[in-house]
């Protein structure tokens, strides 16, 4: 039995040790040629325009989104009718779309004049992106809180704005701090959205040190201003971390018939509208790759086109390779984070909590600055570019999978993984044979998670790539460089697609398997 244990601490520390070391690796690579260039850094006017602009359009983009998201989250939380969980699915759809779909079908309203070019389109972008997570961020915390005391401010003659203002707000002050938070990070180490939409004036700090590494081909100025950039997402990362909302009651939140009055009408009417423009731009992008920009005749056979094996010399390779490199990438690191985590939970406790703790690193680190770590270190010692792809993809991910399966595995009955072992199965064992198969459901959203992310990545896989190795992401931003933007809307919309696959899979065998929705 101890030999048994002995496994599984040791696989539990390969686990860790994988995360640990990609992410060092990439910390170090980082720091070798960042802390040097620091200074070279913040004194760069560039770089200090790129800054300012980047935290003056998060912080924008962020108060929006929450503000935005607020009137909608309580009513979500609080009342029960008719049409409810389509509009909540529509409302958080957005967050699901890979950005360069979101960015590019932003580019082509604001082409069309529908939405004002530059910081405007940015801020908009945003705010349509991470609007449905600030929902879902704040209505859970809703959830999580009785509704005694609205009620007994109902009783005392409180207004429904004062009640709103006194008494809901502070309940769910740490749930719009974290959302708020979480929202600014996001914005902040934004790539493609201000690359395809703000042009040379309009740089985020992401986007100059993408063009510092592959335009000016200067990797020490590009490290030292990622190292700039780790210093403020590292530190609202941890901000965002400490500000997680926790549940404020024991009760469970009953959600009540919405009232018939001229105000609930109003929110339920505003309720409406959001979902509506939520479909809106990703409609108006599906709609768009169907017609030639030009000419304006309806072509779907584009379609053929941006799947083809012929060479196209503005990509360097095929289209169709695209597709396979990011389904390889997409099945890799999913097959990886999920092991990982799996191998993780069956070490013991304190082995356990530390490898969740060690996985949400990589969250205070952007994307680019991940990519640009992992090439200095892979480059001295020769690593092919799939394998610092696939790593980079592990390294974004894993956070988010790690959480999700211990979360399901924390709802377990511990008696059940004993008794397990009671039977004559070593922890590696009840972990694979029992755990998991009770824990499908989060099994399942950390798949998707990995699949997902993978897909849509852009930044890091357009900082790595070569022609041989770029996926859908990286094909559909250099056709928009080249202005073929019908081809970047097929493709976009392709990605789109790719992403929602996985999470309908889930869907479909959550419903038909009834153990696996206890």
């Amino acid at each position: 039995m101890r030999y048994r244990r002995g496994i599984s601490f040791w696989l539990g520390v390969l686990s860790i040790t994988l995360t640990l070391g990609l992410w060092c690796a990439s910390s170090i690579g980082l720091l070798k040629h960042g802390v040097p260039s620091l200074l070279d850094a913040v004194r760069d006017k560039a770089i200090r325009k790129a800054f300012s602009f980047s935290l003056i359009q998060a912080l924008a983009s962020a108060s929006l989104s929450v503000a935005l998201a607020v009137p909608i989250a309580y009513l979500d939380a609080t009342y029960d009718f008719r049409g409810r969980r389509i509009l909540k699915a529509f409302v958080t759809m957005p967050f699901t779309l890979p950005t360069i779909s979101v960015a590019l079908s932003f580019l082509l309203l604001s082409r069309k004049g529908i939405i004002a070019p530059g910081w405007p389109s940015i801020i908009a972008a945003h705010t349509y992106f991470n609007f449905g997570m600030c929902f879902q961020i704040i209505s859970a915390t809703l959830s999580s809180i009785s509704t005694d005391m609205e009620e007994a401010a109902e009783t005392l003659g409180a207004s429904y704005t004062l009640k709103l203002r006194a008494v809901v707000l502070p309940l769910i002050s740490r749930g719009l701090l974290y959302s708020f938070t979480l929202t600014f990070v996001l914005c902040f180490t934004s790539f493609t959205i201000p690359l395809l939409l703000g042009g040379p004036r309009y740089r985020t700090l992401e986007v100059e040190i993408y063009s510092l590494y592959k335009v000016f081909l200067d990797e020490k100025l590009a490290s030292g201003a990622a190292l700039l950039q780790l210093f403020v997402t590292g530190a609202l990362s941890i901000a965002a971390f400490r500000s997680w909302p926790a549940a404020r009651s024991r009760g469970a939140r009953v959600r009540r018939s919405l009232p018939r009055d001229p105000l609930h009408a109003v929110l339920l009417a505003y309720y409406c509208v959001m979902a509506c423009l939520s479909l809106y731009p990703v409609l108006y992008l599906a709609i768009r790759s169907l017609f030639n920009p030009i000419t304006d005749e309806f072509s779907p056979w584009i379609y053929l086109k941006v799947l083809s094996s012929e060479f196209d010399p503005s990509l360097g390779s095929s289209p169709l390779s695209s597709l396979t490199n990011s389904l390889f990438f997409a099945i890799m690191s999913s097959l990886i984070t999920l092991t990982s985590a799996g191998l993780l939970l069956s070490s013991p406790a304190r082995l356990k909590e530390l490898g969740i703790l060690i996985s949400l690193l990589p969250l205070g680190t952007s994307s680019i600055s991940l990519a640009l770590g992992l090439y200095s270190i892979g480059s001295r010692f020769q690593v092919p570019g799939w394998i610092l792809i696939t790593s980079s993809h592990f390294l974004i991910s894993a956070p988010f999978v790690f959480r999700s399966l211990e979360a399901g595995a924390s709802t377990v009955d511990p008696t059940l993984m004993e008794a397990a072992e009671t039977l004559g199965l070593d922890r590696l064992e009840a972990t694979f044979k029992v755990l998991l198969p009770l824990i499908l459901p989060s099994l399942l959203v950390g798949g998707f998670y990995a699949f997902s992310m993978s897909i849509s990545e852009t930044s890091a896989v357009a900082l790595l790539s070569t022609p041989e190795t770029q996926t859908l992401t990286v094909v559909a931003l250099r056709y928009s460089g080249v202005r073929k933007f019908q081809e970047a809307s097929a493709i976009s919309f392709i990605v789109c697609l790719m992403t929602w696959i996985p999470l309908l899979l889930q869907y479909l065998v959550e419903r038909r398997i009834k153990w696996a929705r206890r």
